[in-house]
This record gives structure tokens, C-alpha cells and sequence, in this order.
């Protein structure tokens, strides 16, 4: 039986396309004739009803939000509607706590000079560069020891990273990681949070998008410099191992609006027969997954 025939089948007229099926090519007759319970689900948008087995459930329509979209039309529309609300919010709005300078800091626990301040302040006017690393690289502090400052300003802990890699259970676009020098550590299952170290600062927007896109919870630590470049070391060469267990990521640097971005999304959905989408937003890029089964797809979107 074609595609649009088991359509028609299902929604009871003959108007259906496989493009309005989700996503999908066919459903799973033999297993609709076999038996199996069914579900009623109701389209969101359209509020058409389309009587499924629990098997074939996942594979028609697509999730978003916690509701439920019968085909690419409906899909399209309200992921578009959803990309406007995230232009239009103040998403990376963050209560701003005034911060003891950072070498200022350093200088409170004894592990800089007045004098050693005064000449790096020199050397930063004429030479440019973030402070941290000018002392670093002059010997002034340790690089353990500027993590520590920097961890005290933010109120956060410091991350000791094993030399080893550690295993990625909830996967972010690497995109993401080397712009805001960031590192998913280690996720508890038993309380669904995720231990995210930051070398700099701390990005509230992201973790906000981490929370949203992956549904788990996040607490922010420190690490050093070194250990962020391992650990994203043994990343890439865990990638090239296990790619299928990796979610694949595309990126579009040009400004999208949210009716080309929906489009797009779309489109991808289509193609990889996605059964759920999630969408959330930092301050670079909206960031968009695509669930398909047990693989994933990233797409990134440039902000204005």
C-alpha cells in the first residue's frame, strides 16, 4: 500500500501526501492490523485526530513542546511561532552581580602584588589581551590558581578533570563548547543535573539552552585551560570512533528569520524523519534538536 493510500486510510479521506505524514514514508500496517493498542493523538495546530497503534506512534507526526503536530504544514507553523517568541524574549537577561575585578582578587588571597598589578595593567594597555592569561603567561600565577579566582568571583567550585577522558552522556554541539569555553562534565542520573564547567565565566543563556533542549538540570563549576583542551581532545577522538552516537550538527551563520528558520527545520525534520523537536536560544545561536529515533540532529542558527 503506497504512502498517501495509508494516509487516506488513517485520517479517513483521500487528501493526505507522504510530505503531511511527518516526516515518515509509511506506517506500519502489519503491525495496525496485528493489533496492537491504540492511541488517539490530536494535532495542536489543526486539531486533526489520527488514530495510531503503539508502534507505529512514533512515527507519525512530531512532538515539540509537549504537543503534538501531524504533518510538516502544521510543524512548520508553530515551530515558526516558537523562533519568534525566542527573537522577541530577553532570554539572556541575567540579574547582574557587581564582581570583584578578577586581579583584584588575585591580589586579596595573597597570590599577586601591587606591583606585579601595576605592571601587568601596563603590559594589557600596551599589548591588549585578557588579563588572566597575561599573568599566566608571565608567571605571576598558576594557571590552578587563576581558576580558583576566577571560580571565587562567580561563586562556583572548581572541577578537578581526570587526565583521562570522561565519557560525554549528554552530548552539546562542539560549536557551542569552544565559543563559550565550556565542557559538559558529569551528568547524575539519579537527580537528572549536569555538572557544566566554564574556563572564563559563566554563560547563564546557555545553561538556560542546555536545560531546555536536553531537559536535564544544570549546576556551573570551574576548570583550567588545560583541562578544557583535554577534555575536548578526547572528545574529537571519540567522535571519530563512535560517530553514530554523536548527534550530527549543521551550522548557518547568515541571520535567518524565524519563517526561513522554521523552513529549515523543516526540511531536516523531513529528511531524517524526525519524531520530536526541541528549540532553545543562548546569546550566538538559536540552537534547535531533532530527535529521530536514537539519533540526533543539531541545528545551530546564527542570532542577530
Amino acid at each position: 500500500m503506497s504512502a498517501e493510500a495509508v494516509w487516506a486510510t488513517v485520517t479517513g479521506n483521500g487528501e493526505g501526501t507522504k510530505e503531511s505524514m511527518n516526516l515518515i514514508h509509511s506506517i506500519a500496517t502489519r503491525a495496525w492490523n496485528a493489533g496492537f493498542k491504540v492511541i488517539t493523538a490530536r494535532c495542536e495546530r489543526c486539531q486533526r485526530s489520527m488514530t495510531l497503534s503503539r508502534f507505529s506512534a512514533h512515527k507519525a507526526g512530531i512532538k515539540m513542546g509537549g504537543h503534538w503536530y501531524c504533518g510538516s504544514a502544521c510543524f512548520a507553523s508553530a515551530a515558526e511561532e516558537e523562533l519568534s517568541e525566542l527573537v522577541s524574549s530577553v532570554q539572556d537577561r541575567v540579574p547582574r552581580v557587581e564582581r570583584m575585578p578578577l586581579e583584584l582578587t588575585l591580589v586579596s588571597r595573597g597570590w599577586l602584588s601591587g606591583t606585579e598589578l601595576k605592571e601587568i595593567r601596563d603590559e594589557q594597555k600596551e599589548e591588549g589581551g585578557e588579563i588572566g592569561e597575561l599573568l599566566v603567561r608571565r608567571g605571576s600565577v598558576s594557571e590552578r590558581q587563576l581558576t580558583a579566582a576566577r571560580a571565587t568571583q562567580w561563586g562556583c567550585p572548581i572541577f578537578a578533570v581526570s587526565k583521562r577522558g570522561i565519557p560525554a552522556k549528554i552530548h552539546i554541539p562542539s560549536t557551542l563548547m569552544q565559543l563559550y569555553s565550556m565542557i559538559p562534565l558529569h551528568y547524575a542520573a539519579a537527580t537528572n543535573l549536569l555538572l557544566v564547567g566554564f574556563v572564563y565565566n559563566v554563560e547563564y543563556g546557555l545553561l538556560y539552552a542546555i536545560e531546555k533542549v536536553t531537559g536535564c538540570k544544570t549546576q556551573p563549576c570551574f576548570v583550567t585551560p588545560s583541562d578544557f583542551q583535554l577534555q575536548m581532545h578526547w572528545r574529537e577522538q571519540a567522535k571519530k570512533k563512535s560517530e553514530d552516537a554523536i548527534p550530527s550538527e549543521v551550522q548557518f551563520d547568515c541571520v535567518q528569520t524565524p519563517t526561513e528558520m522554521a523552513r529549515i527545520l523543516c526540511n531536516y525534520g523531513v529528511h531524517i524523519e524526525a519524531d520530536e523537536a526541541v528549540i532553545g536560544k543562548c546569546k550566538e545561536y538559536f540552537w534547535a534538536r531533532l530527535k529521530s529515533g536514537s539519533k540526533d540532529l543539531d541545528l545551530l542558527f546564527k542570532a542577530e
